[in-house]
Parts: structure tokens; C-alpha cells; sequence
């Protein structure tokens, strides 16, 4: 995972997608207080839902895709 980098574009951590691909805020109505808003993380690993990133707790967890945008 070399290089790959993300931009935090959300700090709701379960969003749904509807069917034309919007992005709309899911059942879970907390914040995530280890990430901020547009901040550039290093993804240290991914699988097809998840980046592994060290947030600003230095230490790294899994979150959702849908929370970040690839730069």
C-alpha cells in the first residue's frame, strides 16, 4: 500500500449509499473524534470496504471506504 493516500472527507462513520450513489448519513448518529476533516491519512492496508489508517491517535484502525477520498 505504498504511497496511497486519503483525504477524510467524513466523520460520520456509517454512511449508506442509495441507489444513484449519493452518500447519505446511516443509523449511526456519532462522530469520530480520532479523524479531522480533510486531513491526509496514509493508508497502511485496504480490503474492498476498508482502509487501515493510523488516525490521530497514532495508532491504526480500520474505516469505511465511503469516509475518504482517494488523492
Amino acid at each position: 500500500m505504498a504511497g496511497l493516500k486519503v483525504r477524510c472527507v467524513s466523520i460520520k462513520p456509517y454512511l449508506d449509499e442509495k441507489l444513484d450513489g449519493n452518500l447519505v448519513e446511516g443509523a449511526y448518529e456519532g462522530e469520530m473524534i480520532s479523524l479531522t476533516m480533510n486531513k491526509v491519512y496514509d493508508v497502511v492496508e485496504q480490503d474492498d470496504e476498508y482502509y487501515r489508517i493510523v488516525d490521530d491517535t497514532d495508532e491504526d484502525y480500520l474505516y469505511p471506504k465511503s469516509m475518504f477520498e482517494v488523492i
